[in-house]
């Protein structure tokens, strides 16, 4: 059963990179509008972007760092839909795995520089909403995303009432607003 199993996975694999290797990849862009308007803007991210992640080009998935594929499928190997981009700082892959959807960057040597996932209230860890919903209780929140850089994982999370919008930011050192709107009427 074992074996049969990691050859089965072995072939997927290679069947996978090899189909990928010749044809071009159809993502050009990152920018595609996402289901949730409200994004993420981190530090990490804005970075990237300065770096060119908003200038990504048609490329060959073999193109892509071995290392940071190696990487990618031993971490992510039951991602559904993996979407890869080029850019000048590395590469991100966008997929669905578990019903969370996660953002991977590499650098261009293929090391993995962070990981954000977002995700829905109810896959929130357990600590960190009740954290929240203890400080803001008469929120909703309505986005969530987990950003992994550097071993450390930091929440985003985005609440609303009836008259405005919170951005919160968890991390060790507790909880932050960093952003407050109040709603048109």
């Amino acid at each position: 059963m074992n074996k049969r199993y990691f050859t089965w996975l072995a072939v997927a694999v290679t069947i996978w990179l090899f189909t990928g290797c010749f044809v071009p990849s159809t993502i050009t862009t990152i920018n595609e509008t996402p289901k949730n308007p409200a994004r993420t803007d981190d530090k990490v991210i804005a970075e990237m972007r300065d770096r060119g992640l908003n200038k990504a080009k048609p490329f060959y998935l073999n193109e892509i760092s071995s290392k940071a594929m190696r990487s990618f499928v031993s971490s992510y190997w039951d991602a559904t839909d993996p979407k890869w981009v080029k850019y000048s700082g590395g590469y991100v892959v966008c997929f669905v795995r578990d019903n969370i959807r996660y953002k991977v960057y590499y650098t261009t040597d293929g090391d993995v520089q962070c990981t954000i996932r977002q995700f829905m209230v109810e896959d929130m860890p357990r600590d960190i909403r009740q954290m929240v919903e203890s400080a803001y209780a008469d929120y909703s929140i309505f986005q969530v995303h987990a950003v992994t850089s550097m071993e450390k994982t930091r929440y985003l999370v985005k609440i609303e009432d009836h008259e405005s919008f919170k951005e919160i930011k968890i991390d060790d050192k507790g909880m932050v607003v960093t952003n407050a709107f109040k709603k048109s009427k």
